[in-house]
């Protein structure tokens, strides 16, 4: 069995563990979220979205600091981004545009501006080339702070728009969900260590490049829990926790880098964009923005034209991807 065989095995071994493990996520991040009384939409947001992405963030901090894979980790988090979008288009044309994106206060619109903003954030420091600072960098702490703030606003806007008496209360004990949990992020955290390092010399031993392995096969693994709670939330017409989970997901994925870059040691992880990663970048922009206005779309008689952008997700998605393919050859 030569090399290259044996790392798309053990990669494909993986990333069962990591589906099934990420599947385990979400199954137990509900339950505890129903226990804990949060409302739909934080539920997906925080406990969900950070469940589901766990994949992501062990993949990355694996590829940074145990494969010195720069290249693959910022792939991974604009992949997964705009991936996650790619689904929620197709989940939304399935379901019903207005089923999907409609119906969403305040807290959603903020929820998809910090996403918007964090992927901003994160490519216009990597163009400045960012600046270590201590363990971490100027990119990473302001990634961090943002990504705080933000969501402190959505919890807040969410808590705003609630009359007291719609504000669930918790249903009982969660301690068999807490140990679900706990075994599931341990499977992740264990595969994701190899299947960073499998995808690594995938990349290395097929010629294709890291950036568009992470983009692509990587992000498609690490983004299936996402997909899966997606496309479950919508069957049971729970359509916070789709647009909570997905867009949570995508602020989430980009505050991996304040993490990740306090294992990279060779300078800030941001300085390490390429070509390929900026026009990921740019394109999981552009997706999430497209969410954005579909979603004003639903709230605002004169922007119903946006809706018509939904159609357009698939497109957008695939023609990033053959930029990026095209970018990371050369």
């Amino acid at each position: 069995m030569d090399n290259l065989t044996a790392a798309i095995l053990v990669f494909l071994a993986c990333s069962v563990f990591v589906i099934f493990a990420g599947m385990g996520l979400a199954r137990f991040g509900d339950e505890l979220a129903e226990k804990t009384g949060w409302g739909t939409l934080w539920v997906g947001t925080l406990l969900v979205s950070i469940a589901t992405s766990l994949p992501e963030l062990t993949v990355n901090i694996s590829a940074v600091w145990l494969e010195d894979a720069a290249d693959l980790a910022l792939g991974n988090v604009f992949g997964a981004n705009m991936i996650n979008i790619f689904v929620i288009g197709l989940v939304a044309l399935a379901f019903g545009v207005a089923n999907v994106f409609g119906n969403q206060g305040r807290d959603t619109r903020i929820l998809i501006l910090l996403g918007l903003g964090l992927v901003a954030l994160a490519a216009v420091m990597g163009a400045t080339g960012d600046v270590k600072l201590g363990p971490s960098s100027v990119g990473g702490i302001l990634l961090f702070v943002l990504y705080l703030a933000g969501m402190r606003a959505v919890y807040k806007a969410g808590r705003a728009e609630m009359h007291a008496g719609e504000i669930p209360k918790p249903t009982g004990s969660a301690r068999n969900a807490w140990i679900g949990f706990g075994i599931s992020a341990l499977v992740v955290i264990i595969a994701g260590r190899y299947l960073a390092s499998s995808a690594d010399t995938i990349a290395e031993l097929s010629g294709i490049s890291a950036s568009f392995i992470g983009v692509l096969l990587v992000a498609i693994v690490t983004t299936l829990p996402e997909g899966s709670v997606t496309v479950a939330a919508a069957f049971r017409k729970s359509y916070g926790i789709v647009i909570g989970n997905v867009y949570g997901s995508c602020a989430f994925n980009v505050f991996i880098f304040s993490i990740s870059d306090l294992f990279h040691t060779k300078g800030p992880l941001l300085r390490a964009m390429e070509g390929a990663h900026f026009a990921a970048a740019a394109a999981a922009f552009v997706l999430m923005g497209m969410g954005y206005l579909i979603v004003r779309s639903c709230q605002l008689p004169a922007m119903a034209w946006g809706r018509r952008l939904t159609p357009a997700i698939p497109v957008v998605y695939l023609a990033a991807l053959y930029f990026v393919f095209v970018l990371g050859q050369r």
